[in-house]
């Protein structure tokens, strides 16, 4: 039995061991006692059809195919979208089939805890109990992103696969006869994975061939270079950024239940939130007037760079000697020429309690809880000066925080970009957030701040990937 069949049957029989076990705890939750083997049994054939449903929905979305082992991401959203399905099948099955029991309460009850079960078996229990097996890849890319994966996939034994060779535009062009060698190169080596960019002009010829090997003889995995890069460091390689990228990924709305859940969210939070500043300003105005001697310019306001590009007044808690609201430089460049961090407003930055007062900006519409910081005017018209396609990340309204700030790590204990490398980063930590922003993604986002916050205390919390 090949590595592939032991891989789909532990897959198959898994998910419905799962199905079942989530029957049982079903059965313990609704009634609140160890279910007997009679009832049990009166639910196991009803609940056995609809798990048997559920396998064929898990097929066709593509829950068996190899590209949802490899890439994680995909595989999540996959089991999301299959379980919103999963949900109607369920309803209508009940509805129409005659079962002979009254399941409406367990029915619901077994959706909540049976997404819960499969997505922890499928997402983390799997890969610690399936073959260790390290599949062989070749990597077809180009540039200092292809080199990054590489890096990262080859040093770091969490990954199940492993790239053997790196092949550039500057190999193909300057290698006789490119694609027989390299169909001979994946024989030789027993590749098994592709990692490649359909993008890249010297792969044209060789691609169809690939991707006969892939889906029609089925003799290894083809996976495209942006998605596995975007999978593995959960932001957007800058280099996809064409015009096809945006056409596909940008959307003004998400959905109105999204944008009508934000919204609600943002007032209620931005509300909480009112209330712990006003707590904290009388604390805050004394550590001012004992570290400064005098108390001036408490809250300033600054020009910023909200949604489509629009400037938005903000304020915050001053912590800087200077408020240079107009400036285009640097924390790290205003410290050079005289405006620094006070004792105070160093504390403040830490715990994000200068960001405070931008509540009153969420409160009118202007920015949100959650999304791309945005930048004050000078700087961020600076940045777009520079980078290409850097105001993409105006294109939905800024947050307090966001996915670049609860991943991204800068140097020299910032808690903020403070070059144009570092700011490149950033961009591509906020474009994965244009591309994936959803409710989940957000509620992610608010644990990780959670978590970023407590760090600083010296309190450690893991969050599952």
């Amino acid at each position: 039995m090949g590595e592939r069949t032991r891989e789909l049957s532990l897959l198959i029989f898994g998910d419905i061991f799962f199905f079942v076990a989530a029957l049982w705890l079903t059965l313990l939750v609704r009634y609140l006692d160890i279910p007997s083997y009679e009832l049990f049994v009166d639910h196991l054939g009803p609940f056995l059809v609809l798990s048997t449903a559920w396998l064929f929905i898990f097929y066709i979305a593509g829950l068996y195919d190899k590209h949802t082992i490899f890439l994680k991401s995909l595989l999540f959203s996959r089991i999301i979208n299959t379980w919103v399905v999963n949900v109607v099948i369920a309803a209508l099955l009940f509805l129409i089939i005659p079962f002979g029991i009254a399941p409406k309460t367990n029915l619901v009850i077994y959706l909540f805890i049976s997404i819960a079960l499969f997505a922890w078996w499928r997402m983390s229990l799997f890969n610690r109990i399936s073959p260790k097996t390290q599949h062989r890849a070749i990597l077809l890319a180009d540039g200092p992103e292809a080199i990054e994966l590489v890096d990262e996939i080859n040093n770091n034994d969490r990954y199940s696969y492993f790239f053997v060779r790196l092949v550039d535009a500057q190999t193909a062009a300057t290698t006789p006869d490119f694609e027989q060698k390299l169909l001979t190169l994946i024989e030789r080596e027993r590749i098994d994975i592709i990692v490649a960019n359909p993008n890249s002009a010297y792969l044209d010829t060789v691609l169809p061939k690939l991707f006969d090997l892939a889906f029609l003889r089925f003799e290894l995995t083809f996976l495209d270079f942006y998605k596995v890069y975007e999978d593995t460091f959960d932001r957007v390689p800058l280099s996809a950024l064409r015009y096809e990228w945006f056409i596909t990924h940008v959307s003004h709305s998400k959905s109105l239940v999204y944008d009508t859940a934000k919204r609600v969210i943002d007032v209620v939070g931005s509300l909480i939130l009112a209330l712990l500043l006003c707590l904290c300003i009388p604390l805050i105005a004394l550590a001012m007037f004992i570290e400064e001697r005098r108390l001036h310019n408490f809250f300033i306001s600054q020009e910023r760079i909200g949604r489509f590009n629009r400037l938005v007044t903000v304020h915050k808690i001053r912590t800087m000697t200077e408020n240079r609201s107009a400036s285009a430089t640097w924390t790290t460049e205003d410290a050079k020429e005289g405006n620094r961090i006070t004792k105070v407003g160093a504390v403040l930055r830490q715990l994000s309690v200068d960001e405070l007062p931008q509540i009153w900006a969420i409160l009118k519409g202007d920015m949100s809880l959650i999304g791309p910081r945005n930048d004050i005017r000078g700087l961020g018209e600076r940045l777009a000066a520079e980078i290409p396609y850097y105001n993409i990340r105006n294109f939905v309204k800024p947050g307090v925080t966001g996915w670049a700030q609860t991943h991204q790590h800068y140097m020299a204990g910032n808690i903020s970009p403070q070059s144009l490398e570092e700011s490149k980063v950033r961009l591509s930590y906020d474009l994965y957030y244009v591309k994936n922003r959803s409710l989940l993604l957000d509620v992610e986002i608010a644990l990780r701040t959670l978590k970023t916050l407590l760090s600083r205390f010296g309190i450690s919390i893991q969050l599952p990937r």
